[in-house]
């Protein structure tokens, strides 16, 4: 099993990223995953994995500047870049670096990146069973030695990249940390729709109103006896460790650290508190517990300190997220309009009556997908598609709370529907062509498949619009003309019913009269007797 790190700022794309393919039955473990290149290189030297996935455009350390950095630590790992189009140019410098590949993140599809793996498996079967397995990576794996600032240390023990095996009384002191008064907790903060900021400011300037809030978190955090300290993770999210202090002063921080965010930046921030917890080493369950906390203001709101009243539920990934089927395309494509909005709202309340925050996100990356789906069926302008569906991902990623999400889903999806009326009527006359292709070809290989292909529409649209407006399928209909067909020729000819049959389009004389007899309450022979004796 080769093992994969996705480096990337925006947690939605991280985790759409996992939930795109199965890796495990390509041959892949997705072992660690990082929201900038500082965490990016430590996690990598930790993790030591055979691929690894990073975005261009992320703070702290850039994914050029990281990609560097690997290269340098290891020659033949294997480097997949994401990039926007408007990002190529840049991404043209990484080529030097030895990208391995690359993939638009507005564009990728599952497909893609299944092909992209599949090409790398390859190579890197090809070089195990040429070189075997490598001593030296071994040993890279099981050694790390290098000494960490205290931002490293504290910054890879909360995010994973540093494991509690690797921590030793000689490694915290040498950074300062040897002496940490318990109880300890720490403090998850989050500016608030923080892609509508980016709408409208640079990103110099929301890195200048991040380490603002920072410096506010530092200040507010200083007044106490303790030397707190601040960790400072992707744009707009970082971590206070705070020493020697009750669960209700915590809060009370919390509160104070809210309020100037507020005044000094008019900016709104959310905060997750951890419990208490009693050593460095117990560091990553206490980010954990603060991140799950402060993930929740996707159901219970923005602007506010999420603390111990919500328990951290370890096993939240793990619970079976509804998968969506096949039933909202049937609304679409009946134009049900309350019935597809019934749907989506069921959908999402399935997941937030267990505050399943990972579940709305799968969710949310299944509807897109079914959207461009269904896009692909009413258009064929790629340039147009294209547009469409990164005005899409754009605007979902504005949304913080769930009604936001579950609104937004309702208005894209009535837009879908209104297109879908408008495409009908327009595309009625291909309907008519072709039952005229029908009557004309029934005693040929008639399938969805051919006919679809006669009026330039694919399948699935083609069917349900024929089902629309003839009131039948269209197999059903290829049926009933066959075999009113077959009823003439048996009244007037003499012909076999196994020649008939042929001549209908049915070769096989014992499902022809199996069919007819289903259908007319009668054999073939018992019809022809039948209309004699008249």
């Amino acid at each position: 099993m080769y093992k994969v790190l996705i480096v990337d700022d925006e947690h939605f794309v991280r985790y759409g990223i996992k939930a795109m393919i199965d890796w495990e039955s390509m041959g892949f473990d997705v072992v660690g995953e990082a929201s900038n290149g500082m965490e990016g290189l430590m996690a990598f030297e930790e993790l030591a994995p055979d691929v690894v996935i990073s975005d261009i455009k992320m703070p702290v350390m850039d994914g050029i500047e990281f990609v560097s950095q690997v290269r340098a630590l290891d020659r033949q790992v294997k480097l997949i870049l994401l990039t926007c189009l408007d990002d190529f140019e840049y991404a043209q410098k990484a080529i030097r670096l030895g990208i391995t590949d690359y993939l638009i993140k507005s564009d990728i599809m599952p497909k893609d990146l299944e092909q992209v793996m599949m090409n790398l498996k390859a190579v890197l079967d090809e070089a195990q069973s040429t070189a075997g397995h490598s001593p030296n990576k071994q040993a890279h794996e099981e050694s790390n030695k290098d000494r960490f600032t205290k931002e490293a240390l504290l910054m890879g023990l909360a995010h994973g990249t540093i494991s509690e095996a690797h921590v030793t009384k000689e490694k915290l002191l040498a950074a300062g940390l040897s002496s940490s008064k318990p109880p300890l907790i720490l403090l998850y903060i989050g500016i608030d729709n923080l892609e509508k900021l980016r709408s409208h400011h640079s990103e110099d300037e929301i890195i200048m109103l991040h380490t603002r809030g920072i410096e506010a978190t530092r200040e507010i955090c200083s007044m106490g006896a303790e030397d707190n300290e601040i960790i400072s993770g992707s744009t707009g999210l970082w971590t206070a460790l705070c020493k020697g202090i009750s669960a209700d002063a915590a809060e009370e921080l919390a509160l104070r650290i809210i309020s100037r965010i507020s005044d000094e930046l008019g900016l709104s921030a959310t905060l997750g508190v951890s419990n208490p917890f009693y050593t460095l080493l117990d560091l990553r369950s206490a980010y954990l517990e603060a991140e799950h906390r402060y993930r929740l203001k996707l159901f219970i709101g923005c602007g506010i300190v999420i603390g111990q009243e919500f328990v951290y539920e370890t096993d939240i990934a793990a619970k079976p997220v509804p998968v969506m089927s096949k039933k909202l395309n049937d609304y679409l494509y009946s134009l049900d309009r309350e019935a597809m909005q019934q749907y989506l709202v069921d959908t999402f309340e399935h997941v937030k009556a267990r505050l399943d925050y990972e579940g709305v996100h799968l969710i949310s990356i299944e509807l897109l997908l079914n959207l461009t789906n269904m896009y692909l069926e009413l258009s064929h302008d790629q340039e147009w598609m294209y547009e469409r569906k990164k005005e899409l991902f754009d605007q979902i990623k504005q949304l913080e709370m769930l009604e936001e999400i579950i609104a937004w889903f309702v208005e894209i999806y009535e837009e879908l529907i209104q297109k879908m009326r408008a495409v009908y009527s327009s595309d009625q006359g291909s309907i008519a062509k072709a039952i005229q292709y029908i009557e004309q070809n029934y005693d040929q290989d008639l399938s969805l498949q051919v006919l679809s292909q006669h009026v330039h529409l694919s399948k699935n649209y083609f069917s349900n619009l024929f089902k629309r407006e003839m009131g039948e399928g269209v197999i059903d209909y290829i049926t009933k003309v066959r075999l009113e067909r077959a009823k003439a020729l048996l009244r007037n000819t003499d012909l076999k019913s196994s020649e008939i049959g042929i001549l209908v389009g049915i070769s096989n004389s014992k499902y022809f009269s199996k069919l007819f007899k289903k259908l007319t309450g009668a054999t073939p022979s018992e019809y022809r007797d039948g209309v004699k004796s008249m």
